[in-house]
């Protein structure tokens, strides 16, 4: 969760236009869930090498 938080507040580059690009509840929707499968990326791969 903390994750998920921390890449929702910061909101890399692609997650941002999106954001922009889709106005609304729909927007703010996308990107949560854009910033969750992130965070459940990162958590992937830092089981994959750790």
């Amino acid at each position: 969760f903390v994750l998920f938080r921390i890449i929702d507040i910061v909101k890399p580059p692609p997650i941002r236009k999106m954001e922009r690009l889709i106005s609304g509840g729909a927007g703010i929707m996308l990107d949560d869930i854009v910033a969750a499968v992130y965070a459940n990326l990162l958590i992937q791969l830092w089981r994959l090498f750790f």
